[in-house]
């Protein structure tokens, strides 16, 4: 299938899964995401800083941590399988900043 073939199929109404999470945590979700065969398309936003309702990760010396972001269209059922995993690396890692965003979206 062609490049705008390919759009067309997928256009419509979309899932947004917008995560922000500690570098050091990449790899677990990397891991899930390939098992559970979800989240195969994405963009990936490495040193990304912020403050929420962990410690800030800054990337300067008094707060030296960054996190990363993953922006993820997908449809509402992958975006439940995705959530799941986000719950779980949450109970696992409960010192580190996980955050979850949920929104609608439609791809023309």
């Amino acid at each position: 299938m062609g490049y705008l073939e390919n759009i067309k199929k997928h256009a419509g109404k979309q899932t947004r899964v917008e995560i922000i999470f500690s570098q050091a945590l990449e790899e677990d979700f990397i891991q899930l995401f390939s098992e559970r065969k979800i989240a195969c398309r994405y963009t990936k936003l490495r040193d990304v800083m912020g403050a929420g309702y962990s410690n800030p990760h800054l990337g300067d010396a008094i707060w030296p941590q960054l996190n990363m972001m993953y922006i993820i269209y997908c449809p509402e059922d992958e975006s439940k399988k995705i959530i799941q995993v986000v719950e779980e690396l949450r109970e696992k890692y409960m010192g580190e900043g996980i955050s979850c965003f949920i929104s609608e979206a439609t791809e023309v």
